[in-house]
């Protein structure tokens, strides 16, 4: 898929968009990518103005279940792999089923 990426200050994207107030003044990056139909009509069904839908979560909620064994045995385990820089975790969920169901 093709795409552009590209650094802006906000304010020239001011008129497009109701840009955070933490984004005004500052540079922001941009991605365009091409869309078909059905993408924009699913995007348009979509209702973001009913925020109750998204998950709110607090700093403090987020830094306890950061805590919790199950976490903690998960972090730096990627890290100490070996793996590439430019592996995604797309690469890496490929390599793993491959070594499971491969006989």
């Amino acid at each position: 898929m093709t795409a552009v990426r590209k650094f802006v200050d906000s304010s020239a994207l001011a008129d497009l968009f109701d840009l955070p107030h933490a984004f005004k003044g500052r540079k922001v990056e941009v991605i365009l990518l091409p869309v078909d139909d059905a993408q924009e009509e699913a995007f348009a069904k979509v209702d973001t103005s009913r925020q109750e839908s998204f998950p709110q979560f607090t700093m403090a909620q987020i830094e306890e279940w950061a805590k919790a064994p199950e976490i903690q045995t998960l972090v730096g385990v990627l890290k100490g792999a070996g793996l590439s820089a430019d592996i995604s975790m797309t690469d890496i969920r490929n390599e793993r089923l491959a070594e499971r169901y491969t006989a």
